[in-house]
């Protein structure tokens, strides 16, 4: 397996709270997503070290209610991205969403132009 190294542009390197909470201490970061239909059902999630430079534990699979709690604790979840030259840039945080049926999904904190979650490699 092909070690990936993690490259954060220093704009990005301070994660802002969401919608005015807490400042989260604990930093997740989502490498990969399985897909159910349209919706995650699981991810490839680790915690990243606050200095942004390592993991603290390395990305493995995780159920779906597992990402929700974190959340729920208000630990901040970021998607991570490849680049061509085999590192990881962060893209948009993630949030749980509440589709109408009443099924939690993930979906992104803010909604700006750019890669999604399904824009992720699948495993």
């Amino acid at each position: 397996m092909v070690e990936k190294s993690m490259s954060f542009p220093r704009s990005t390197a301070s994660i802002p709270p969401l919608a005015g909470g807490p400042v989260s201490t604990v930093l997740y970061g989502i490498t990969a997503v399985r897909l159910e239909g349209s919706q995650v059902s699981e991810v490839m999630m680790g915690m990243i070290d606050p200095s942004l430079e390592h993991w603290d534990l390395r990305p493995a699979p995780t159920r779906l209610v597992e990402v929700v709690d974190r959340l729920v604790e208000g630990d901040t979840i970021v998607t991570l991205f490849p680049t061509e030259r085999g590192t990881l840039q962060m893209g948009p945080q993630v949030k749980v969403d509440v589709l109408p049926e009443g099924t939690e999904t993930l979906a992104p904190a803010e909604e700006r132009p750019g890669r999604r979650l399904t824009d992720l490699p699948r495993f």
